[in-house]
C-alpha cells in the first residue's frame, strides 16, 4: 500500500502511530488486534511491524553491521544461536555480508542496513517512510527493487513516499491531505484518478502522462504494468498489427 501527499499531511505522523512509536491521543490504533497504548505488549508489536525512516543515520546504533543488526533481536529475546543464524541468512538477502563498519558506508548502504536490521526480527509488515529521500538516484532505485522484491516474497509494505514514480508498485493507494484520507483506490484504477492527483496539486507518474497525452489525442492504449517497457511493448505490438499504424493528428 502506497501513502502519498504533501509534506505537512500527515505521513509521518500515520506511520508513526501504525509502528507504535507515537501513541493516538484519542482513538486506538490495532495492528493484528494488538493495540498500541498496550505496553505490555510492546514485544508482540516489534515481531508484527518494523519501521525504517528515511535517515538511516537515525537508526544505527553500533559501529559493526553484526552488532546493528543483532542489537533488535536481543531486545526481542531472540537466542545468541538464532540471532547468528537470523544475521547470517538476511546479510546475504540483502548481499550486505561484507559490509563491516556501518559508520563508513554510503546512505544507500546503511538504508540497506536498516531494512536488513527491521528484516532479521521477522515482522509480518514493513512501513517505508520515505526510505529513498536521502539517496542518489542509483540509491533510491536500488531500495526501491529491494522493497518491491520483499513484497514479491510476501511480505507486506506500507510504502509512504513522494517519490510518485515509486506509487506504480503499490497494489492500494493513498492520498492524504490535511491529516485525512482524501482518496484511495486500487492501482487498477490509478489513470482514471490522474485528475484527482492533479487536482491536489500532486505530480503524476510519467507513464500516466504519456498515456493521458495519447488519450487525449484519441489514442487509446491498454496497458498492463504501468512501466516504460510495457508501453513500449504495447506500442509495438500495435504497429506490427495490419492497420496498427499510430497517426498523431
Amino acid at each position: 500500500m502506497a501513502i502519498v501527499g504533501h509534506n505537512g499531511s500527515g505521513k509521518s505522523t500515520l506511520s508513526k502511530l501504525m509502528a507504535g512509536i507515537d501513541i493516538p491521543s484519542r482513538g486506538a490504533v490495532l495492528i493484528n488486534e494488538i493495540n498500541t497504548k498496550d505496553k505490555s505488549r510492546v514485544l508482540n508489536l516489534r515481531k508484527t511491524i518494523g519501521i525504517v525512516f528515511q535517515n538511516p543515520e537515525n537508526q544505527i546504533v553500533f559501529e559493526k553491521v553484526a552488532d546493528d543488526m543483532a542489537f533488535g533481536l536481543k531486545n526481542l529475546g531472540v537466542a545468541p544461536a538464532e540471532i547468528d543464524k537470523r544475521i547470517a541468512h538476511i546479510t546475504k538477502l540483502m548481499k550486505i555480508e561484507h559490509f563491516s563498519d556501518a559508520f563508513e558506508l554510503s546512505m544507500g548502504q546503511k538504508q540497506r542496513v536498516t531494512i536488513a536490521g527491521v528484516l532479521a526480527m521477522q515482522p509480518e509488515c514493513i512501513i517505508f517512510d520515505e526510505p529513498t529521500a536521502m539517496l542518489d538516484p542509483k540509491g533510491k532505485k536500488d531500495i526501491h527493487n529491494i522493497i518491491v522484491d520483499l513484497h514479491k516474497q510476501g511480505l507486506t509494505i506500507v510504502y509512504v513516499t513522494n517519490v510518485i514514480d515509486e506509487v506504480l508498485s503499490a497494489d492500494r493507494i493513498i492520498i492524504l491531505s490535511q491529516g485525512h484520507i482524501k482518496y484511495e483506490f486500487e492501482k487498477e484504477a490509478l489513470f482514471d484518478n490522474v485528475a484527482k492527483l492533479k487536482e491536489l496539486g500532486l505530480e503524476t507518474p510519467i507513464i500516466l502522462d504519456i498515456i493521458y497525452r495519447l488519450k487525449n489525442q484519441g489514442i487509446t492504449m491498454a496497458v498492463k504494468n504501468y512501466t516504460i517497457d510495457a508501453l513500449i511493448e504495447t506500442i509495438t505490438r500495435r504497429m506490427e498489427t495490419p492497420g496498427g499504424a499510430i497517426k498523431i493528428p
